[in-house]
């Protein structure tokens, strides 16, 4: 049974304290009477741990002679356990919840084992040996046996995520002999995890409207005049910067340090950054930002590790994306954008920060969160028609029927006739301004 490796002993007095109290720990955190799966269950202690607090418990594990003493020395009412079917589980069927302890690092690929278990329970406790407290190799040229390494929380989160889990918990314990404790960075990380909404599950929450300066903010006003208000339109408004200033809204986006942008004031005292100052400092809304200031009582420091943790990539290089990247972190339904085009006079010409936006956008929109943005807005090109954003089919009018169910069908109408040379070389020529765009409806 892996002599050295495995938590080996006939109760539950001889196994190391740690161990049993990761599985105390999962029983208290389950709803009462779960049916909870223990994969890789070992000799089966902990798997009893979870009967004893009440709860229905299937353990499963590779090794038959660990199978046959979880039989023999910890036998429950409520305790099954049984052959697994490698490193994956396969076929578990369904629970409330799955534990998964003293696992994941002895798998060199462990994600098919994480997306079968998102599959049969909506809830995970996991642990993985902390990297940066208990290293994988100490010194070189030594490894942990049967191990195949540790995990940061940022990897671990990174992996979860992959995976489709999203972590509500983190916990710790700081060494062999310790309690399970919130947020500490000790020898072991537990993570408290959900099932995270699929790119075809809706996720539960607010519609957010987020507000930046380009020109199809007017699509803004046109869409809430006709709607009565922008409380019909929306749960809540986000101002990016000055915006701040001219719409009403629940939260304000400005992640330049205001340490920053008074040094910049102080050396051009004309500029909309010098008059934007003053408003920050007795704004009456809350002002998400990189850091506060006791000058500026409206400051509200920016999570950036509970968003890091839970979104699992650093890829920010502007407010906007800081923004949206918050809107999924705290799980709104629908996002939509005016006045977010990065673009120039010039369409060649694209102003920084448009690429990691496109990125975020992508990243909301695989979770299924729901995206608007208007016809004027030329990020991601939405100013383009469904049939010019379908790059190639050039012969062709393409169209479409969307069915209530969502399903999408496509009829493809052959072109009377197709351009010129000519015509086909300016449609590749990205250096000419772009055409002053009229107001339309807004689309998804």
């Amino acid at each position: 049974m892996k002599d050295g490796e495995r938590q080996v002993a006939p109760t539950l007095n001889g196994i190391r304290r740690d161990h049993r109290l990761r599985y105390e720990f999962a029983a208290h955190a389950l709803q009462k009477c779960s049916r909870v799966v223990d994969f890789s269950c070992g000799v089966g202690y902990g798997t009893q741990i979870l009967a004893n607090a009440g709860h229905k418990a299937r353990g499963f594990d590779i090794d038959d002679e660990a199978l046959a003493y979880a039989r023999e020395h910890y036998a429950h009412a409520d305790v099954t356990v049984e052959k697994a079917n490698g490193n994956a589980p396969g076929e578990l069927g369904d629970y409330d919840a799955a534990v998964c302890f003293e696992t994941i690092e002895h798998i060199e690929d462990p994600r098919p084992l994480l997306k079968a278990l998102h599959t049969s329970a909506p809830l995970l406790i996991a642990s993985v040996p902390n990297e940066g407290v208990f290293p994988f190799s100490p010194e070189p040229g030594i490894t942990i046996a049967y191990h195949f390494r540790h995990y940061t929380k940022y990897e671990f989160n990174a992996l979860l995520q992959e995976c489709g889990w999203c972590a509500t918990e983190w916990c710790g314990q700081e060494g062999d002999e310790s309690e399970v404790e919130p947020n500490i960075n000790g020898r072991t990380i537990i993570v408290v995890a959900r099932r995270d909404a699929m790119p075809d599950e809706k996720p539960n929450g607010k519609h957010v409207a987020i507000l930046g300066l380009g020109g199809s903010i007017t699509e803004f006003l046109e869409i809430t005049k006709r709607k009565g208000g922008r409380s019909a339109f929306c749960d809540e408004v986000w101002a990016i910067n000055a915006l701040g200033d001219v719409f009403a809204c629940d939260l304000v986006f400005h992640m330049d340090d205001v340490r920053i942008q008074e040094i910049r004031a102080a050396a051009a005292p004309a500029t909309n950054i010098a008059a934007l100052l003053p408003w920050i400092r007795k704004s009456k809304v809350p002002v998400v930002t990189s850091r506060a200031h006791p000058d500026y009582p409206a400051l509200v420091e920016y999570p950036l590790e509970d968003v890091l943790n839970h979104l699992g990539h650093d890829y920010f290089n502007s407010t906007t994306a800081y923004a949206i990247a918050f809107a999924i972190h705290i799980g709104v339904a629908k996002i939509s954008l005016f006045g977010l085009d990065f673009t120039y006079e010039n369409q060649h010409h694209a102003e920084k920060g448009r690429a990691c936006v496109e990125f975020w956008l992508g990243y909301a929109r695989a979770r299924g969160i729901k995206l608007l943005m208007p016809k004027t807005s030329t990020l991601m090109d939405a100013c383009h028609t469904r049939s010019e954003r379908l790059y190639g089919y050039d012969t062709v009018d393409v169209k479409f029927d969307i069915k209530e169910t969502g399903e999408v069908k496509l009829d493809f109408v052959p072109k009377e006739t197709l351009p010129t040379a000519e015509a086909i070389e300016a449609s590749y020529d990205h250096t000419a301004p772009i055409a002053e765009q009229h107001l339309t409806k807004e689309t998804s």
